[in-house]
């Protein structure tokens, strides 16, 4: 029996010692000089030397609780269970007693509730302390809603509260992750495309916080709480359990109906700023952000969507003069390289660096045009650029949606198919797993004959743990020099070496920033040096593709910027980053084009063009067949120069929000019925026409 109540002390004690040691072990974080620069971060800087104490005091209180737990009755558990064991009758409780039970409970329930709000904005949100109290309330409703279902589900008090205290502090530390890898933070989207997370994940580096520390153990002293209360069972009988599991059912259909369906979430004040969600989530909410933006993710037709209307824009498309050709000679090869993260940040007005970081592509002129590209995302999502790049389509219907795992379930009309009617054999090729983005069921819808992807790569070099541009183009060669004489060839290639995370430690930058010692500098210093590499790669491409005898096109383009940190924003611009006006914040949605071929085609540099434009201008400066939704959208590049999911810029190359004068509700029309039309789609409005061969 002695043996018994030490095993039990010693059970209830290492959690809490465990508990203890990993705060103390973390003690530097809460001391530590702080890296927060806005005004309402530094509020709750100012306060880590309390929350280091209140993360020990509830550890100490939990070890106190462990030591004394058999000496403790609470909620009368200890008092039934020693009757038990003694043969003693067991005292049934009063209705008065049950009643104040489950009332104490229910506060429990809620001060948690109360408490994971707070751990969750805590390690997310820097102004949790200027939220609005209807936002708060929201915030806590959604989390008591969490446990409800939970504790419904399980018929347990205790394990409910438990499973929910786990799940809201994992979901708090995943956003952080997320949001600190890539500058955007977790979505919706992302649930469909965790199989390319874990592909990448391993290249991230993951660092505690003084925030992420006390949420840890401020759960696990409510979860602690919840256990030793031991309400193992709601109901013992089976009529209660299956009504308690019903009522677990019937909380989460009240949920979905009023936060989907209604406009709650509108109606507090919440709004989106779809081209920077973190904004939405700090200033409303992490939960109720993540879900604002859960319900704007799936595309809705326009007002105007119609099928007449739909066939009347088609033909007046076809009856209007399409922008000529630029040129007339047709390729034997078109190749498409999107170069992973490839951007020129000397964009921004402030930044310097000790040497020039893409001197080849700067340097060509002869037979080659270039200039900034707008794409729909940031520092991830690589997938909504290539749909834009291949389909003509831009993600402004869907812009918080990855529209290969969420859309493509039919075949699409593309830059493939319209290549592969005109004779050429269509290849797609990434040096990474097929399953990314869920690339090998999307290519085939796309029309490609062939996808070659990582295990095809023998002995390649790498770098970071990522297949080098070099070797990705070897591979490219390898395909050019094994098609048969004659044979007409188009590749798109998605490389892989200059993904993010950006500070792997065996590296040497030989690119350095100027003027800037912020704490990003060293991860922003191993970017640059990363694009100076793919520079090197595309000049070595460039003059392989020099030596053959046919005629190649090549179109070159990156998918968008890295995540850049807040330090090395406000370095970029000279001012705070919540200072930016929307068309600055557009400025990170820019990355750069080149269209080069080893024949004689028109020049430019400093065009400014947009991924949806990029194909439909590349097939103008061939004799190739255009379809009628090319030249519909080389029509519409005359007004804009170019469009994102967020914004537009006019023919003068002023930024404007979607909502500000510019009349794209045809454009949207066209791009609903193609993503989602089935067969009632036009093919011979999106395709390539037979009747154009004859």
């Amino acid at each position: 029996m002695k043996n018994k109540k030490v095993l039990h002390i010693i059970l209830q004690i290492l959690p809490w010692a465990a508990l203890l040691g990993f705060v103390l072990f973390n003690t530097g974080l809460f001391f530590e000089e702080t890296k927060v620069t806005d005004a309402l971060g530094k509020k709750i800087e100012e306060l880590r030397p309390l929350f280091y104490g209140l993360s020990i005091g509830v550890c100490v209180l939990g070890f106190l609780h462990g030591i004394f737990r058999y000496k403790i009755p609470f909620l009368g558990a200890d008092q039934t269970r020693k009757a038990l064991k003694e043969g003693k009758p067991v005292r049934e409780k009063t209705r008065l007693r049950k009643i104040l039970d489950a009332v104490f409970a229910g506060l429990l329930v809620v001060g948690n509730a109360i408490l994971s709000f707070f751990i969750i904005e805590l390690i997310n949100n820097p102004w949790i302390a200027d939220m609005a109290d209807i936002h708060v309330i929201l915030g806590t409703l959604i989390s008591l809603t969490f446990f409800l279902v939970f504790i419904f589900l399980t018929n347990s008090v205790s394990i409910g509260a438990v499973i929910a205290n786990i799940v809201l502090t994992f979901w708090a530390c995943l956003n952080y992750y997320v949001l600190q890898f890539r500058s955007i933070p977790f979505q919706w989207i992302d649930i469909a495309s965790m199989r390319t997370a874990m592909n990448v994940a391993s290249s991230y580096t993951l660092e505690m916080t003084w925030q992420i520390v006390t949420g840890i153990a401020g759960a696990a002293f409510a979860s602690g709480v919840f256990l030793h209360m031991e309400i193992f069972h709601i109901f013992k009988r089976w009529p209660g359990k299956v009504a308690v599991r019903g009522l677990a059912v019937a909380t989460a259909l009240v949920f979905y109906f009023v936060i989907f369906k209604t406009n709650v979430l509108a109606d507090t004040g919440i709004w989106l700023r779809d081209w920077h969600p973190q904004y939405t989530y700090k200033r409303f909410g992490m939960q109720a952000g993540f879900l604002a933006f859960a319900k704007a993710s799936f595309p809705t037709p326009p007002e105007i969507y119609s099928d007449a209307h739909l066939a009347k824009i088609i033909e007046e498309s076809e009856n209007s003069p399409a922008p000529g050709k630029l040129c007339t000679e047709e390729p034997e090869i078109i190749l498409c390289v999107m170069n992973e993260s490839f951007s020129d940040l000397s964009i921004y007005p402030k930044v310097e660096t000790d040497r020039e970081v893409t001197p080849f592509l700067d340097s060509l002129t002869e037979n080659a045009q270039k200039g900034q590209l707008c794409v729909s995302v940031i520092g991830g999502t690589t997938a909504n650029s290539e749909y834009e790049f291949l389909t003509g389509n831009s993600c402004m219907l869907s812009p918080q949606t990855v529209v290969y795992n969420s859309y493509i379930k039919q075949d699409q009309f593309s830059l493939a198919r319209n290549l592969k009617a005109q004779g050429y054999y269509a290849v797609a090729q990434h040096p990474y797993y097929p399953n990314g983005w869920n690339r090998q069921i999307v290519y085939p819808r796309m029309g490609f004959d062939e996808f070659i992807s990582y295990d095809d790569y023998k002995n390649p070099d790498k770098l970071r743990g990522y297949i080098t541009d070099d070797s990705d183009y070897d591979k490219l060669i390898e395909t050019i020099e094994a098609k048969k004489e004659g044979e007409k060839l188009f590749i798109f290639n998605v490389t892989m070496q200059n993904h993010g995370e950006y500070d792997y430690k065996n590296f040497t930058n030989t690119v350095h920033l100027k003027n800037f010692e912020g704490e990003s500098k060293e991860y922003m210093e191993q970017y640059l040096t990363l694009m100076n590499i793919s520079d090197g790669a595309l000049e070595r491409l460039i003059g392989y593709l020099g030596t053959r005898k046919e005629k190649i096109l090549l179109c070159f383009f990156g998918d968008h910027q890295p995540a850049l940190p807040d330090d090395f924003v406000e370095y970029a611009f000279g001012q705070p980053a919540e200072e930016l006006s929307f068309a600055q914040e557009q400025m990170e949605y820019r990355t750069r084009y080149l269209i080069w071929a080893n024949y004689d085609i028109p020049e430019s540099d400093g065009k400014l063009l947009s991924a949806n434009f990029l194909a439909s201008y590349l097939l103008r400066l061939t004799g190739l067949k255009e379809s009628g939704y090319n030249r519909y959208l080389s029509r519409l590049q005359e007004t804009y120069q170019g469009i994102n999911a967020f914004s537009y810029v006019d023919k003068d190359g002023d930024t404007y929000k979607h909502d500000q004068e510019a009349d794209l509700e045809d454009y949207k029309c066209l791009i609903y019925n193609e993503l989602t039309g089935g067969d009632g789609r036009d093919a011979g409005f999106f395709a390539v026409r037979t009747e154009d061969f004859e």
